[in-house]
């Protein structure tokens, strides 16, 4: 058995490392994520945001790591932030297109963005798929921003079909046209 020089050594452990990377990327992203709560608990928003970052670029399909991203981007709030976060959001819906979350998280970048029409569609979203009065409730207060009487009184009668106890969505709906 002859041994391998130095730089075939090197050629080999790199040509292993991406095919590593290929095999593993979605565990990598997971452990990104994980990596990104760890620095969340300090106070760290940014190297979160940056670990969320790197593991939705390992894996593009993983709607937590978007979750998180669009999340925090919102929660941050520098500029640019609320379009970026409402671009990951809906990039992830295409991986995910029945994950609340990402419905929400949406929802909460087009209202930073004052995007009623796009927040109140993307709460209304998040409340059918998640069975969730409360995103309905918001997906009604988007839809009163944009002057829309109809969708209001519908998000409203939505969230009591889910839950007739729900009392925010039966006192705003006291004193409309029913």
């Amino acid at each position: 058995m002859t041994t391998l020089r130095r730089g075939r050594r090197c050629v080999l452990a790199a040509v292993s490392l991406v095919f590593a990377a290929a095999l593993f990327r979605a565990q990598v992203a997971s452990a990104l994520v994980t990596r990104g709560d760890d620095v969340l608990r300090d106070g760290n928003v940014d190297g979160a945001v940056r670990s969320y970052s790197r593991a939705r670029w390992l894996d593009a399909g993983s709607a937590v790591a978007a979750d998180r991203l669009a999340f925090y981007l919102v929660l941050r709030g520098r500029d640019g932030d609320a379009v970026l976060a409402y671009a990951v959001a809906g990039d992830a819906l295409r991986f995910s297109p029945r994950d609340p979350q990402l419905f929400a998280d949406r929802g909460f970048a087009a209202e930073r963005l004052a995007r009623w029409r796009s927040a109140e569609s993307s709460f209304a979203a998040a409340g059918s798929v998640a069975r969730d009065p409360r995103y309905l409730h918001l997906a009604a207060r988007m839809a009163q921003r944009a002057h829309d009487a109809s969708a209001f009184r519908r998000d409203l009668r939505d969230a009591l079909a889910f839950d007739a106890t729900y009392s925010p969505a039966r006192a705003a709906l006291r004193g409309t046209d029913r």
